[in-house]
């Protein structure tokens, strides 16, 4: 969330990312809730330096009737502005949890994905001289992805994967850490996208799955009928790596000396899909229960933008070196997510539906998200500051296998593995 004061020095640029972002937040409510929490967090803390000061008094010689009476006066009196303070400053938060993030001034100005910029476009589009086909109608012809029987068990929206495709998925998943911890291969995406910062690499992380409803909910990553929850139980299915990711730092204070602080995780995520009823049904593009690879960096306040840029650069290398075409898009504010300060999305072309459909998104969300779980680094000088962290896509499995198999397919039903998964598979192609 903001710091309040950030808000009351900047009160119109805050109006401007709620309405772009479409937030529904009263911000005029919010400051007068905050004059008036302050009046009453002055008074209970006057009155509770009366009590201490009286309780000395009385402490230090006999006991006196008329302190004594007056220790409960105020004591009665400290008690109902406590009340009063904590039923306010409970309302004040509420608001102030709600607000978003600011944007960043580069940030194209939209109202929903239609006014996402495309800024570039990288590959050939695959020519085919036959009848392509959708990425399940080669899942089932290779006995590689099984929906149907998915569906009895668990119902929609849910699929097995079988025999080259999980070779295939462990395959993405080593090429994507092998990059990661390569040192020369990120120094060459920072030189080519012209940044001057660490080329420290990637730590490999398996973060837990479920995570609590109140450390969720203060890194503003929990997403209403969108989240499994467990029953009786005070936790949260993830519905990405990132989620227990983010708050790895929670209550600690990092030295500046050792940002920046990257991590490559791997994890199952689940989504409800709420209110996407019809949409994306066939296939598994869509799902409840998806696995992802996902970055997670942890940053001072003078780096964040720059490992924004190193981050988009990573995720295009990667795609790159698949050889899938795709297209780099900065998501306007209409269609960005309360914690963000900056967004940019990776689209893959898929042939089968004849579009570039999301497969990346990289977020850049300054210190909305540490402030809430209290992640800190000591500055150069030794003062505290807050944590800035980015989290991006290196790949969801789903997605990137479906561009896979459609970009690769040949003419008599199979698939061409892409060059650098070739040395993890001993293979490189998928028959029927």
């Amino acid at each position: 969330m903001l710091d309040i004061k950030f808000i009351e020095e900047n009160t119109d640029l805050v109006k401007k990312a709620i309405e772009e972002k479409n937030s529904d937040v009263d911000l005029d409510k919010l400051l007068e809730l905050n004059e008036t929490r302050k009046g009453f967090q002055f008074q209970v803390e006057n009155l509770r330096a009366k009590k201490n000061e009286l309780s000395q008094s009385v402490s230090d010689g006999k006991p006196d009737e008329a302190l004594i009476e007056e220790g409960k006066k105020i004591k009665k009196e400290l008690s109902e502005w406590e009340g009063k303070f904590k039923k306010i400053e409970e309302e004040f938060s509420d608001i102030l949890f709600k607000v978003p993030n600011v944007t960043d001034p580069a940030m194209p100005s939209g109202k929903d994905e239609e006014d996402n910029v495309e800024i570039k476009k990288w590959g050939e589009k695959p020519e085919f001289d036959f009848e392509i086909k959708s990425h399940m109608d080669l899942g089932v012809s290779l006995d590689l992805i099984d929906v149907k029987k998915a569906a009895e068990v668990s119902g929609s929206r849910f699929f097995y994967l079988k025999n080259d495709a999980v070779l295939l998925q462990f395959a993405i998943i080593q090429f994507v850490f092998d990059v990661l911890k390569d040192e020369d291969i990120l120094k060459k995406i920072i030189k080519e996208n012209n940044l001057n910062i660490s080329s420290k690499p990637f730590s490999p992380m398996l973060p837990p799955v479920m995570i609590r409803n109140e450390v969720q909910q203060s890194i503003h990553r929990v997403f209403g009928d969108q989240t499994y929850t467990l029953k009786d139980e005070d936790l949260n299915l993830v519905a990405s790596a990132e989620h227990t990711m983010a708050p790895y730092y929670m209550n600690e204070t990092v030295n500046h000396s050792d940002l920046p602080l990257r991590y490559i995780g791997y994890s199952t995520a689940f989504r409800r899909e709420a209110g996407t009823y019809g949409k994306d049904m066939g296939g598994i593009l869509r799902t409840h229960q998806f696995d992802k690879l996902e970055m997670e960096s942890f940053t001072d306040v003078e780096t964040g933008t720059d490992e924004q840029k190193f981050i988009v650069g990573i995720q295009e290398y990667l795609v790159q070196q698949l050889g899938i075409p795709y297209r780099l898009v900065h998501v306007c504010t209409g269609d960005t997510g309360n914690p963000d300060y900056n967004q940019f999305d990776i689209e893959c072309w898929i042939p089968s539906q004849d579009k570039y459909r999301e497969t990346h998104t990289s977020d850049y969300m300054t210190d909305y998200q540490t402030r809430g779980v209290k992640s800190f680094y000591k500055d150069k000088d030794g003062k505290k500051k807050l944590l800035h962290t980015n989290d991006a896509t290196a790949f969801a499995i789903g997605r990137i296998l479906i561009a896979i198999l459609e970009n690769f397919q040949q003419v008599d039903g199979s698939v061409k593995i892409p060059e650098p998964l070739q040395k993890y598979m001993n293979k490189d192609i998928i028959l029927k």
